[in-house]
């Protein structure tokens, strides 16, 4: 079975982004809210934690113009051509993604993508993030 990072209990979410601030720290070596791969937003009377889900034939590479995205074996993406992103005007990568999971790094100039490290489920105090066999 594959290793993948999904959101199992959604309910337990309270907002303490600290998913959200130990992804940025592993993909930009920085902690930020706006560098995260990683997004909370309100739902209802709770919270809702959007990230990658991992596709095994992702829309988000399918959509990109320039191929700089490529399918990731065992599911998600990867990002070969970061530099083909700088003259994309429209992001369609981020369009195509029906969960809108991709972010876009306004700095680089280019989608933020999960690297499926699995750092994010490890430091949730409160197993909102499990990263594993798919279950």
């Amino acid at each position: 079975m594959p290793i993948k990072l999904i959101v199992k209990n959604q309910d337990r979410c309270m907002n303490c982004a600290t998913c959200v601030f130990v992804c940025s720290r592993e993909l930009r070596g920085v902690l930020s809210v706006k560098h995260s791969a990683i997004r909370i937003s309100r739902s209802g009377v709770g919270f809702k934690v959007t990230v990658c889900s991992g596709c095994e034939e992702p829309d988000c590479a399918s959509a990109c113009p320039y191929e700089a995205l490529k399918p990731r074996s065992g599911g998600g993406v990867e990002l070969l051509n970061p530099e083909k992103c700088e003259k994309c005007e429209n992001r369609p990568c981020l369009n195509a993604c029906s969960l809108k999971a991709l972010q876009w790094d306004d700095e680089r100039k280019r989608p933020i993508i999960c690297i499926e490290c699995g750092v994010c489920a490890k430091f949730c105090p409160h197993e909102v993030l499990y990263y594993g066999e798919d279950v």
